[in-house]
């Protein structure tokens, strides 16, 4: 079985002005990518949405590679 890896660094605040609401830049990579991929999240479930979309990609990656 081949290792895959991937990173993910997020960057989240809340934002006084706005109610406290969180707010996250989230910078990953995966396997065979060439550059990093950045995306911006506006509340608690795109953040999620986001870290799930790595995940599922991360997951894939490993299916292709033990294929």
């Amino acid at each position: 079985m081949a290792d895959i890896e991937g990173t993910m660094v997020i960057r989240a605040w809340a934002e006084p002005a706005q109610n406290h609401r969180v707010r996250a830049r989230l910078i990953s990579s995966h396997p065979g990518q060439d550059q990093e991929i950045v995306e911006t999240a506006g509340d608690e479930e795109e953040i999620i949405m986001a870290v799930q979309r790595w995940l599922d990609v991360l997951k894939a990656s490993e299916s292709t590679a033990s294929a």
